[in-house]
């Protein structure tokens, strides 16, 4: 299994909630389920690592990186505002199948549409780091799907306001979220 495969495997089990942020992630069975050497598993984290979606502790091994309500909601307030940064720039977007993936994957394509690499780079940062909450969005907040086909629609209009009213609600509904969703990903046993 090449490199890129196992880092997208050990990615999607982190969004899927294989691991909680206060439990170890087990390189050597991490590498036996995806039947790899440790190696590239350990690359693989250690490059999560560096964009701070889990952390590495010195002889203790690899966490997710802990969420508080207050981080989350900074989190989300910050993408918020890039994405505002982003839409000020007026992208241009067509509309076709793709954009019926959800509103993640509108962000994406509108912040890849930009042509500003520094702020698509810290929004995807800030993308990153909220991965682990994406199962839990749809709990909180509602459909993500029918949100995202509304924003991409407004991009691809040319409906640049409506957008950023979009946007707007979406992180202000997801920080006033975020006692909840924190509390989703460390659930009271």
């Amino acid at each position: 299994m090449p490199y890129e495969a196992v880092y997208a495997a050990v990615t999607a089990r982190i969004v899927q909630g294989h691991y909680r942020p206060t439990h170890r992630i087990g390189i050597a069975a991490l590498a036996e389920s995806l039947s790899v050497s440790t190696t590239p598993v350990r690359e693989a984290l250690r490059q999560l690592a560096g964009r701070d979606i889990i952390v590495e502790r010195h002889r203790e091994g690899f966490y997710l990186a802990p969420l508080t309500a207050r981080v989350i909601a900074g989190l989300y307030g910050a993408h918020g505002h890039w994405m505002q940064q982003i839409l000020a720039t007026r992208p241009s977007l067509r509309l076709g199948e793709r954009h019926r993936r959800g509103l993640w994957r509108a962000f994406d394509m509108v912040a890849d549409r930009s042509g500003d690499a520094a702020m698509s780079a810290v929004r995807r940062y800030l993308d990153d780091r909220l991965l682990v909450l994406r199962r839990h969005e749809a709990l909180a907040i509602g459909d993500l799907a029918a949100t995202g086909s509304l924003f991409a629609q407004a991009v691809a209009q040319g409906e640049h306001d409506r957008a950023r009213v979009i946007n707007d609600a979406f992180h202000m509904q997801c920080a006033q979220e975020a006692q909840r969703l924190a509390e989703a990903l460390y659930p009271i046993r």
